[in-house]
């Protein structure tokens, strides 16, 4: 074979090879190019989804709801009076007058836990308390010396500054509430403003500082008003609400009034009623007369749903 040809056939041979890897580098590329194609495609379908599950406000069945408010409970009002009850004690005298007890607005924070039937219906167990003060106005008064068969001193006895009670009243509220959603019924309960009406029934206990009750009481309550809910994103919402409440309150007389000398010398709670004669007739004070409560609850929260 001559050099000539040997030549010619081992150029021949390179341009195969050359060829053949040349060809083997266009299918790469073009994979390359269907995978960056792919994934382009997947990036605009995963957009697509995510617009299509934005979130659209609304009221939604089967959600369960928490939420927490601070408010106002309206205990502006007399919470116990009693007639010519002793309301002072010392060695030398003991006093007695027309007794009322007077609260004020409470701080009333309340935790809710609800469940949502459908669009325009839930149920909610409430849970709260509120704390305030009290204070005693005293009026009619009247003095008597501690010894034996002295008489009554009709004249009125100045009302000193510790003379009147100002003492902790602290209440627990507990209940179970629906709540109507009346502009979604008959409807998909869609958009963020809310109104609702709320009506339910519970127990309420009552518990103060004072020397003329024993320990704590309770009466059944009932409770009705509404509100507005504002959905402010699809787990959030905020609460306005005004309630209005009706339940009794009878407090039970404390058995003595004061305890002096380490628990030795026992002041009775006792009365002191105006006779025809013109005299007082000193008794134990066995019961306290039930007050009808009426009060309103204004309250702002934020609720959960899950």
């Amino acid at each position: 074979m001559s050099h000539k040809l040997l030549t010619v056939i081992l150029c021949a041979v390179s341009l195969i090879i050359g060829l053949s890897a040349l060809a083997q580098d266009d299918p790469q590329d073009r994979v390359f190019k269907l995978l960056r194609d792919s994934a382009a495609a997947d990036a605009e379908l995963d957009l697509e989804d995510e617009e299509l599950e934005a979130w659209q406000p609304g009221l939604d069945e089967g959600v369960l709801e928490f939420s927490f408010a601070m408010g106002v409970l309206g205990l502006s009002t007399t919470i116990l009076e009693h007639e010519q009850m002793i309301y002072k004690y010392t060695d030398e005298a003991t006093y007695w007058g027309d007794v009322a007890l007077e609260g004020q607005g409470a701080f009333n924070p309340a935790l809710r836990l609800g469940y949502h039937l459908n669009s325009w219906l839930a149920l909610e167990g409430l849970g709260g308390l509120s704390f305030s003060t009290y204070s005693s106005k005293i009026t009619n008064r009247h003095r008597r010396p501690n010894e034996q068969g002295a008489p009554v001193d009709f004249a009125e006895p100045a009302l000193l500054e510790f003379d009147a009670e100002e003492r902790s009243l602290i209440t627990l509220q507990a209940g179970l509430n629906a709540v109507l959603y009346p502009l979604s019924i008959g409807g998909e309960g869609k958009g963020k403003w809310h109104p609702y009406l709320t009506a339910g029934a519970g127990r309420i206990w009552y518990d103060m500082n004072s020397n003329y009750n024993e320990g704590m009481v309770g009466s059944m309550n009932l409770n009705a008003g509404g509100g507005i809910r504002l959905l402010a994103d699809r787990n959030i919402s905020l609460r306005f609400e005004v309630l209005f409440h009706r339940h009794s309150l009878q407090w039970d007389p404390a058995a003595n009034f004061m305890e002096l000398d380490e628990g030795t010398l026992l002041i009775p709670l006792n009365e002191y009623p105006l006779k025809a004669d013109g005299s007082f007739e000193e008794s134990h004070i066995e019961s306290f007369d039930s007050i009808d409560m009426n009060l309103l609850n204004y309250s702002i929260g934020v609720q959960g749903s899950f």
